[in-house]
């Protein structure tokens, strides 16, 4: 249900964007007056709040929609939504069919339409509340527009020794055994990390002091 609902929502922000950013709409005083009203958080929250109506209309998603919005408070605002119905029902089949830059126009103007049978102050009236603000920040935090994915940790990369002890200075070569006998899998292992550690920055004397005391 999570990933139907951030479909539906996706599909109904870029209708609404598409009607506050399109050229038409530069000399549309609504549109003016919503692209003040619709900041990127708002803007997002409404598109949720709407697409979770649309589904909810059917009885057995609303326990699974319920659960993917809690905290949100959003459920609440189903009942009211369910009073402009036939005005909001254009935008939000177009919405729902938009698959061409066309479409989304089309879904775009139906928006507005929406916006006029409604009427500005009440959607102003809406969008201002403590509960849809409360509704939008949650809805922000738990259901990002846009997923990212975690960050890999950073890998530390060891520095090469700055000083030696008297006893690392003086200590005894010590003979390979015969596991390091040239050609062997453990000294063609050696010669990786000898060149892995002079790339790293060390000193070629440290890197075969180092690797000598691991045989």
């Amino acid at each position: 249900m999570r990933a139907q609902l951030l479909d539906l929502s996706r599909r109904m922000a870029r209708a609404i964007r598409a009607a506050l950013d399109s050229r038409a709409a530069l000399g549309d005083d609504l549109a003016q007056r919503l692209r003040d009203l619709l900041p990127p958080l708002r803007l997002w929250g409404l598109a949720v709040v709407l697409a979770s109506w649309e589904l909810s209309r059917a009885e057995r998603n609303r326990a699974a929609l319920s659960a993917v919005l809690s905290g949100s408070g959003v459920p609440s605002f189903w009942g009211q939504l369910d009073l402009f119905a036939g005005q909001l029902a254009p935008f939000v089949q177009a919405s729902r069919d938009a698959t061409s830059p066309e479409e989304t126009t089309e879904a775009a103007l139906r928006f507005l339409e929406a916006v006029r049978a409604v009427g500005l102050p009440l959607v102003r009236q809406v969008v201002q509340s403590r509960a849809f603000r409360v509704a939008a920040e949650v809805i922000g935090r738990d259901l990002p527009e846009t997923d990212q994915a975690p960050k890999k940790p950073a890998t530390a990369v060891k520095k090469p020794p700055t000083e030696q002890t008297s006893s690392q200075a003086e200590a005894p070569s010590v003979e390979p055994s015969p596991d390091w006998r040239p050609g062997s899998p453990l000294a063609e292992r050696e010669e990786t990390a000898t060149a892995y550690l002079i790339f790293l920055g060390w000193p070629r004397a440290d890197v075969e002091r180092f690797l000598g005391g691991k045989r």
